[in-house]
């Protein structure tokens, strides 16, 4: 599959709120295998750190999972206002760290000026 098919499937995928609110192995499991294809994919690493705020941490994953995704995504480029906006959501909300969130509103904020 390529990239873009890759993303649609995953979209088609997405939990929906009538149903369960965590994703399926199977659309985990294909976030990695497109990962693996394509690892320099800013959007992947960003759908897979969304994804990843809806799983169930007894599966061993770990919380943080999410904010490696969003900067695998910045580092692949340093301007990405979703990864950035991301990130500062899931620091903001989900780790409950306004403060630390507030750096990257602010980087988003200038990143959309520039």
């Amino acid at each position: 599959m390529k990239e873009e098919e890759y993303i649609s499937e995953i979209k088609k995928r997405w939990p929906k709120h009538h149903e369960s609110v965590e994703p399926t192995r199977e659309t985990m499991d294909i976030t990695l295998e497109a990962l693996d294809k394509y690892p320099k994919s800013e959007k992947l690493w960003i759908i897979r750190g969304d994804l990843l705020q809806l799983v169930d941490y007894d599966d061993g994953l770990e919380i943080n999972e999410s904010e490696k995704c969003y900067r695998k995504a910045i580092a692949i480029n340093p301007r990405s206002t979703e990864a950035y906006n991301e990130l500062a959501h899931f620091l903001d909300v989900v780790m409950a760290n306004p403060r630390k969130a507030k750096q990257y509103f602010e980087k988003v904020r200038l990143l959309k000026n520039a």
